[in-house]
C-alpha cells in the first residue's frame, strides 16, 4: 500500500479492505518505507528516541519471540521486560497480546515461577456435633532417643470436645501405631466413628485399614502438603510443643516424660473455640489441678451429695449438665467456624477445575543433591481425570502413571500444549 500510494489514501478505498490494513492505514504517517523494508516510527517514552520498528510479517512472528523470550541470551524474563525488547525492535499488530500469550504458554517460565495471585480455595467446614464424633490421629517426631526408649508420639484428638491424648512410641511401625491406639484409646474411650489421618504408611497400611473395617469406623484423610487443610492438628501441635519446651531438660531426653503433663495442662485449659475446657466437655467436670488442693476445691465441688441422693441424682443431673454445655459448644464451634471462614475466604480466588482439564501441580518434596533455590516449583502439564470434590482432584500425567489426589490450592491452570496421545480415561465427577 505504501508503495502504491504517495498519499494517504481515502477512506472509500480502505473501507474495503481486511482489518488488518485499515490498522495500518490509521498509522499511515508512522509508516515509512525505507530500502524497500516497512518501519513504524515510535517514540520511547523515557528517553524520547525515535525508534524505527521493523514491521513483521505473521510467518516471523513466532521466531522473534522466541529469540526475545526463550533463547539463554533472554533469560525466559517477564511480560515488561519482553515487551520492552520487542518494542525496540520489532512491530506488528496484537504484539503485546501475542506476548502474553506466549510467555503464558511457556513452559519453562510456568514451571519455575510463583504466581503472584495463587490459586486459593474457599474454606471447607465440618463442624461435630457429639463427643467421637471424629478423631484426629496423627505421629509427631523424631524426638531425640528418650531414657525410656521412646522416639515419636501418636496423638489422638477429638474434633468436638478438644480432647487430646498423646502416646510415647519406639518407632512408627503400623502395629505398633495400631497396638498403642487399641490398647491406650478405644479400651479407655470406645470407638470413634470417623478417623482423620494424614497419608502416613501406618494410616494407609493393610493393617490400619483392616482395623477400620472391623471396627466399622470411616477413615477420611488429608491430601499431600496440605497440612493447614486440619486446623484442629496445627494448633494442638504448636500448643504441646510450646508446653514441652518451656520444661525439657537440656538434652531434650525427658521429652515423652513431658508430653504427659502438657497434656494435663492442654487439656484443662479452656479452648478458644468452645469457650470451654476439653475437660468439661469430655468429662461433665474440671479435674482437680495442685492449686486446689492448696487452697481448697471450689465450693460447688464441696457439696458431695448423699450415698442415697448420689443413686438417684447424679445421673440426671449429669446428663443435664452434659446437654447443656455441650449445646453452648456446639453454638460456639459454629461461631468460631463462620468467623475463621469469612476472614479466610476474604482471599479467596477458587478455579473450578473440569475433567480433561490440564493444570500444573506445584512441586513441594525437595529433591535430594539438587538446590532448593533453583528446583523448578511446578511440574505439568497434568489432566484432571476426577472432581472428587470442589477442592480435592485426581490427577494423572500420562496414561502410565500413577493417580494423585491433591488439594485444589496445589494447581493452576496450564495454558501450553497438551499431548495428544493422552486420552483421559472414563472418570466421574461429583
Amino acid at each position: 500500500m505504501k508503495e502504491n500510494f504517495k498519499e494517504k489514501p481515502s477512506w472509500p478505498d480502505i473501507a474495503v479492505q481486511n482489518i488488518q490494513l485499515k490498522k495500518y492505514w490509521s498509522q499511515w504517517d508512522r509508516v515509512i518505507m525505507k530500502n524497500d523494508i516497512l518501519y513504524r516510527k515510535w517514540i520511547h517514552s523515557t528517553t524520547e528516541e525515535t525508534i524505527l520498528q521493523l514491521i513483521v510479517p505473521n510467518e516471523l512472528k513466532q521466531e522473534i519471540l522466541e529469540m526475545l523470550h526463550d533463547d539463554v541470551q533472554s533469560g525466559h524474563l517477564g511480560i515488561s521486560k519482553t515487551t520492552a525488547r520487542v518494542q525496540n525492535r520489532f512491530y506488528w499488530l496484537g504484539y503485546k497480546q501475542d506476548i502474553i500469550k506466549h510467555l503464558q504458554n511457556c513452559h519453562v517460565c510456568n514451571s519455575r515461577k510463583q504466581s503472584p495471585t495463587r490459586s486459593r480455595s474457599r474454606m471447607k467446614r465440618y463442624n461435630v456435633g457429639v463427643p467421637l464424633e471424629r478423631v484426629a490421629m496423627y505421629l509427631v517426631g523424631p524426638f531425640p532417643l528418650s531414657y525410656r526408649g521412646n522416639k515419636y508420639a501418636l496423638v489422638v484428638s477429638d474434633y468436638f470436645t478438644k480432647w487430646a491424648e498423646g502416646y510415647p512410641l519406639p518407632d512408627m511401625e503400623a502395629h505398633t501405631v495400631v497396638d498403642s491406639f487399641i490398647k491406650n484409646f478405644i479400651c479407655r474411650f470406645g470407638i470413634p466413628r470417623q478417623i482423620h489421618t494424614d497419608q502416613g504408611g501406618q494410616f494407609e497400611s493393610n493393617l490400619f485399614k483392616e482395623l477400620c473395617e472391623k471396627l466399622r469406623i470411616h477413615k477420611t484423610r488429608t491430601t499431600a502438603f496440605r497440612p493447614q487443610s486440619d486446623g484442629l492438628v496445627e494448633r494442638l501441635n504448636r500448643s504441646i510443643e510450646d508446653i514441652i519446651s518451656k520444661y525439657v531438660c537440656k538434652n531434650q531426653r525427658d521429652w515423652d516424660e513431658q508430653l504427659h503433663w502438657a497434656l494435663m495442662a492442654y487439656r484443662s485449659s479452656e479452648h478458644e473455640t468452645t469457650k470451654l475446657s476439653p475437660c468439661m466437655l469430655m468429662l461433665g467436670r474440671e479435674i482437680e489441678l495442685p492449686i486446689d488442693l492448696m487452697y481448697g476445691p471450689h465450693p460447688q465441688r464441696d457439696e458431695f451429695p448423699t450415698e442415697t441422693e448420689a443413686a438417684n441424682s447424679y445421673v440426671h443431673n449429669l446428663e443435664t449438665l452434659m446437654w447443656k454445655i455441650q449445646q453452648k459448644a456446639r453454638k460456639n464451634i459454629i461461631s468460631a467456624s463462620e468467623k475463621q471462614k469469612r476472614q479466610y475466604d476474604i482471599k479467596a480466588n477458587q478455579n473450578a477445575y473440569k475433567v480433561g482439564e490440564p493444570v500444573w501441580l506445584n512441586i513441594l518434596a525437595r529433591v535430594k543433591h539438587i538446590s532448593p533455590k533453583l528446583q523448578r516449583h511446578w511440574d505439568g502439564p497434568y489432566i484432571i481425570t476426577e472432581v472428587i470434590s470442589d477442592v480435592i482432584y485426581r490427577i494423572q500425567k500420562n496414561p502410565s502413571s500413577k493417580f494423585q489426589v491433591v488439594h485444589h490450592d496445589r494447581l493452576k491452570p496450564f495454558y501450553g500444549k497438551v499431548d495428544d496421545w493422552f486420552k483421559i480415561p472414563e472418570t466421574k465427577s461429583h
